[in-house]
């Protein structure tokens, strides 16, 4: 699905998703330095963090989408959602799904069910460009999951969702957790990490300044603002 240079991906019974001292320079400024970041399977990963930490060009990094250095191993297949989800505005929703779903030798009768799974199905055939920006970011995750993959990574997945929308989203993720799957979701939004996560890790100035599971975080709040500007 990806070309991901510096990876060294294996698939087996086990899934699982490391990177380790992540560190990316751009013009030869540092803007992410250290950054650690692990998932196991059945844990839903809070990557937290302000505007501008490096949460996003961490995961671009850990996936070798950008040039970093750092050691990274990923044993199992990807979904990913980045920015739009790649998505391709003259085609429906439909179409969009069934022409990944060709590039990727996917099953077509499972297009229709992710079209379900994210509530989809019934507003699926008007182009994407007339979608308003939760029914789009609907469609991107249903891309991320149309390969049935053992990680899914998501930035900011909740962005143009209602409340609604938001619960409905976590209910999603904690599904798919249930099922064994690794799920890393960047986000500043504390409340959508507390009601889902299991594990949180902190990113700061690109530097990871904290890693813990949820349930030991007495106030996930204080915690937040003690590491989130630090780096």
């Amino acid at each position: 699905m990806f070309l991901m240079p510096l990876i060294n991906i294996v698939r087996g019974m086990n899934t699982v998703f490391t990177a380790r001292d992540i560190t990316v320079s751009f013009a030869g400024h540092e803007v992410v330095h250290g950054a650690n970041l692990t998932a196991s399977p059945g844990r839903i990963i809070a990557l937290l963090g302000p505007n501008g930490a490096g949460k996003s060009t961490t995961l671009r990094a850990a996936l070798g989408l950008v040039k970093a250095t750092g050691t990274k191993h990923i044993n199992g297949t990807i979904g990913l959602l980045l920015d739009d989800g790649g998505l391709v505005t003259s085609l429906t929703g439909r179409q969009h799904l069934q022409a990944m779903a060709r590039l990727y030798g996917v099953d077509k009768y499972r297009v229709q069910e992710v079209l379900e799974l994210v509530d989809m199905s019934h507003r699926c055939d008007r182009q994407l460009k007339t979608y308003s920006l939760g029914m789009k970011r609907r469609i991107a995750l249903a891309g991320a999951l149309l390969q049935d993959p053992d990680i899914i990574i998501l930035d900011e997945p909740s962005s143009g969702l209602d409340p609604d929308g938001i619960r409905w989203l976590g209910e999603v993720l904690c599904a798919e957790a249930s099922r064994g799957k690794a799920i890393i979701m960047a986000t500043h939004h504390l409340a959508e990490a507390a009601a889902i996560a299991h594990d949180v890790v902190i990113i700061s100035r690109g530097h990871t300044t904290f890693t813990g599971v949820l349930s030991e975080i007495p106030d996930l709040e204080a915690t937040y603002f003690a590491h989130a500007t630090k780096g």
